[in-house]
């Protein structure tokens, strides 16, 4: 099974005081949280970190968050355990599962300049993109399918545009190994995908109002 916690960082800004929330995490993570120049991101940083404790005590395992380590493209790693943090705008998600390795990214969708990211895609993927009636919307639904490729393979970004997706199909194949990819709806203009090393039958949905 996999666990996706999500939460409204702005529900949480309003009743609490940064300082509270970390109290619950480690002191080494208070630091980090406080290098963010804005409110949202620092919040959204914690709420990650909190949601990632509690998904560990519900599946009975040390929560203990200083044992995070790090692969060496910088990829967080904990023992018998596979998770992935994202966050966009107040919406900040954790999936968490002991049956494989997974990736996820969330974006809300927004005005960029497209041309400022052709580098990432292939040329197939590119023309899919600019030929498309909404080429806005394609390109998010793209980006985050790729994004959640190279964290759950725990590369770089600048892998992306060695990864070409068929977007007619549901999985991809990376050094003969086969990934699976699905979407989750937030609604709205947000896009969320999942790329997993198994594919699940199950995805529960655990929406964070409290509880910490």
């Amino acid at each position: 099974m996999l666990k996706i916690y999500h939460a409204d960082s702005q529900l949480f800004r309003e009743k609490y005081d940064l300082g509270f929330l970390l109290e619950k995490l480690p002191k080494s993570l208070h630091a980090k949280a406080h290098r963010y120049r804005r409110s949202q991101d620092a919040f959204n940083f914690v709420l990650g970190k909190l949601m990632l404790k509690r998904g560990l005590e519900e599946l009975g395992m040390d929560n203990d968050l200083e044992k995070i380590r790090f692969n060496k493209n910088e990829k967080p790693i904990l023992d018998d355990v596979f998770f992935n943090i994202s966050h966009s705008a107040d919406l900040v998600v954790c999936g968490l599962t002991r049956d494989g390795e997974i990736g996820i990214d969330v974006e809300f969708e927004k005005e960029i300049n497209l041309n400022d990211f052709v580098k990432s895609f292939t040329a197939k993927e590119w023309k899919h993109i600019t030929e498309h009636a909404f080429p806005l919307k394609k390109f998010f639904w793209y980006w985050v399918r790729k994004e959640s490729i190279i964290k759950a393979l725990g590369v770089k970004l600048s892998y992306m545009n060695q990864i070409e997706i068929d977007a007619t199909k549901d999985f991809f194949i990376e050094k003969n190994k086969k990934w699976f990819l699905r979407n989750l709806d937030f609604g709205g203009n947000c896009f969320f995908a999942i790329c997993s090393e198994i594919e699940f039958e199950q995805v529960e949905m655990i929406a964070m109002a409290d509880g910490f």
